[in-house]
């Protein structure tokens, strides 16, 4: 069996953490997206081929010819002309039945397992927000339509996530697709066309399914996960503790972390390699803390994600923020956070209120916050800025 990961497209959403790295290799507690996906197809398929485009060098360099077990190919999505086209694009390398699964969602195994098994067929689940996804219509366990952002959906309507499997010969109803009024060859139109050869099972949602499609998801899957400690182990993953003040240890994911004194740790928390924490630290979790990362004396991170070699200063305070790699955060500077749904946030023009409990800011690689500075929740500062 074979799985397609459409991982080409820039993100733009994600902004500012893509502006230096591709979406799959945002990492998410302690490894990129893109391999929790590869970790949750693991038994399920031989080959996986990656759609890859923006920045396409990083993913091959990170992940190679082969993860778990599965081979890796790549094919390269020079312009990105829509998700069916990113299909078209894997074409010559697909030879049986197949997923095509979206690079930049959480899929349950026990999901892509019933989904692949029961040959065509897409992912659904009632999404709270219909009127912004692909509406599901069905009868006697078949897709009769979808239809793309409905201006009134039903409420509860079945909504695709992005989720298919597919048998080769369906391949040749790409042929001519029409282009869709954004000029796209889209992976929705493609389905229809085969909803209306064949018989397309809804495949509903029995576990979890987690999209990303803003910078603060990375806070919203770290949460999902930590919310119910079956999630984790699903993912494979766990927090990391130690009280010596030097130490090593083979069964966590650091090598010789550093802990100044009166250091305390609540709740879920992981501590990269050669993390050091000065004294006074106080770190509340879910909260990652990534390789090469330094947090001075006295300064307080809660709820947030750290990547790599984050520097914060002494007696700083880093609420519910993601941090991208190389961030600098100057001595007593505050982060601050507020409610997600009071908060606005303009993206691309459009005005979100993130579905967050608590949102600081979303710092991209590089930046630099200076000394004594008040961020205000819901700031997005671009990489490099400062």
């Amino acid at each position: 069996m074979q799985a397609v990961l459409l991982a080409a497209g820039r993100s733009t959403r994600t902004y500012p953490l893509t502006r230096t790295r591709p979406k799959p290799l945002i990492p998410i507690w302690d490894r990129p997206l893109l391999e929790h996906q590869l970790g949750q197809l693991a038994g399920l398929v031989d080959e996986a081929i990656l759609v890859v485009g923006y920045r396409h060098e990083q993913i091959e360099s990170h992940f190679g010819s082969e993860y778990r077990g599965i081979r890796l190919r790549y094919a390269e999505q020079r312009t990105q002309r829509g998700t069916a086209d990113a299909v078209l694009t894997a074409r010559p390398y697909i030879s049986e039945r197949s997923l095509v699964l979206n690079g930049d969602d959480f899929y349950h195994h026990a999901d892509l397992k019933a989904l692949l098994e029961g040959g065509r067929g897409l992912l659904v689940t009632q999404a709270p927000d219909p009127q912004n996804r692909a509406v599901v219509r069905c009868e006697l366990d078949a897709v009769i339509d979808i239809v793309e952002k409905p201006p009134n959906p039903e409420p509860g309507a079945l909504c695709s996530v992005g989720g298919y499997c597919i048998e080769y010969d369906d391949l040749n109803l790409l042929d001519d697709l029409p282009l869709s009024p954004r000029g796209e060859l889209e992976l929705p139109d493609f389905i229809l066309r085969l909803v209306r050869d064949s018989k397309v099972r809804p495949q509903a949602i029995t576990q979890w399914w987690l999209p990303l499609t803003y910078g603060w998801d990375v806070l919203t899957a770290i949460r999902h996960i930590w919310a119910d400690p079956q999630r984790a182990k699903d993912l494979g993953i766990a927090e990391t503790r130690h009280e010596a003040s030097r130490a090593r240890t083979d069964d966590f994911d650091f090598d010789f972390v550093s802990f100044g004194k009166d250091v305390r740790l609540e709740g879920p928390i992981r501590l990269g390699n050669g993390v050091r924490l000065g004294d006074g630290v106080l770190l509340v979790g879910p909260t990652t803390i990534g390789a090469g990362c330094s947090v001075g004396d006295g300064a307080r991170v809660e709820g947030s994600a750290l990547f790599d070699n984050v520097h914060i200063g002494e007696g700083a305070t880093v609420l519910d923020s993601v941090l991208g790699e190389g961030v600098e955060i100057g001595k007593g500077a505050k982060l601050s956070s507020a409610s997600g749904r009071e908060l606005t946030i303009d993206v691309k023009g459009k005005r979100v209120h993130p579905e967050l409990d608590r949102l600081g800011a979303v710092v991209g690689d590089g930046a630099r916050v200076s000394n004594g500075s008040v961020v205000e929740a819901g700031s997005l500062i671009d990489a490099g800025s400062g």
